[in-house]
């Protein structure tokens, strides 16, 4: 069975971490790999992350989600070198169960179906849907310039090719927009799932997040602002019960 390195960004917003984790390891089996990348978190300490795995990076300064990706990026390369497939997600997601089945279906389909491997994607999104960005569409899956950071997949050589530019080219490791400049270098789109198997929830209780929106008085918005497309039944399910309990409703 194909082996999945999971590299999850955290910073702050305990609540929806705690459901991020919880989530994350109900789904994980026994070829799938938990690494917590931590960015210097004040609302919870490491002893907390070590309940849902025993791997986990807490910085002592923060730095920001670009440091956070790229030490995952090269601890894939340098350290997890059994694993086939790096997929990167962050502590405001909520994953279908049925997640690690469907990547790593789709990663054997598209290995024979294209020409080139391509990085996957299977976080269809509000922001990512403009008609600018989608290239092909195909029945279940599109084919995207870009793709939402909170659900991106990579193959071993692509990134090794990604740690490559960053090793000559440090700059765009402190620049914003990782999930744009980084898969750049590989010189091939995404694959993109028209069917969302993920959620994202963009804020906590009290702290926001940078895909929040600009409203003090109107919390729902912050979790319309990026909301899944086509998200599964599950999905759809869960959305209201994540969102009560992130903001406390009985």
């Amino acid at each position: 069975m194909t082996k999945i390195l999971v590299a999850l960004s955290t910073f702050n917003r305990k609540v929806i971490t705690e459901l991020c984790l919880n989530n994350l390891k109900e789904i994980l089996d026994d070829d799938i790999k938990l690494v917590i990348y931590d960015d210097a978190s004040t609302t919870y300490d490491r002893k907390f992350l070590l309940n849902y795995t025993k791997d986990v990076l807490q910085f002592r300064i923060s730095g920001g989600i670009e440091r956070s990706r790229a030490r995952a990026f090269r601890d894939f390369v340098y350290i997890y070198k059994d694993y086939e497939l790096l997929y990167i997600t962050d502590n405001d997601s909520i994953h279908d169960p049925e997640f690690f089945s469907v990547m790593r279906d789709l990663y054997t389909v598209s290995s024979v179906s294209f020409e080139k491997p391509m990085p996957m994607g299977f976080f269809n999104s509000v922001f990512h849907s403009q008609e600018k960005n989608i290239i092909k569409e195909e029945e279940d899956i599109s084919i995207r310039r870009t793709c939402p950071g909170i659900s991106q997949c990579y193959t071993r050589s692509m990134v090794s090719k990604i740690v490559d530019f960053l090793n000559t080219n440090p700059v765009y490791e402190t620049a914003y927009g990782f999930d744009y400049f980084w898969p750049q270098q590989l010189g091939v789109p995404f694959i993109q799932t028209k069917t969302s198997y993920l959620e994202h929830f963009a804020r906590d209780r009290n702290e926001k997040g940078i895909h929040s929106s600009k409203s003090e008085d109107n919390p729902r918005a912050d979790f319309d602002r990026d909301r899944a497309l086509n998200p599964t039944p599950y999905l759809k399910e869960i959305r209201e019960k994540i969102i009560s309990h992130i903001l406390n409703i009985s």
